[in-house]
């Protein structure tokens, strides 16, 4: 369970860095920690990861998300839901 809770804050920590050759780095030692830590949904996320390495390394780089879209999404099932019958 500690070493769970370790590669998790280690990935938050990555995601704090401002020198982005130093985040590639990390992110890149992240990955191979993370697939060879013998938990299989630590190995599972760091596969994905390490296909999806560039677009999630210009998401970090440029501060990107699709947080507000979500948000947006978010409030219109919460509209349908609640005019339910209307």
């Amino acid at each position: 369970m500690r070493l769970a809770h370790c590669t998790k804050e280690c990935f938050y920590d990555i995601c704090q860095i401002d020198a982005y050759s130093q985040q590639q780095r990390e992110f890149d030692d992240w990955i191979t920690n993370a697939l060879n830590c013998g938990i299989k949904e630590f190995e599972d996320c760091a596969r994905t990861y390490r296909t999806l390495r560039k677009e999630i390394l210009n998401a970090l780089k440029y501060g990107l998300t699709n947080d507000s879209t979500e948000g947006f999404n978010y409030k219109i099932k919460i509209l349908k839901r609640s005019s339910h019958g209307i």
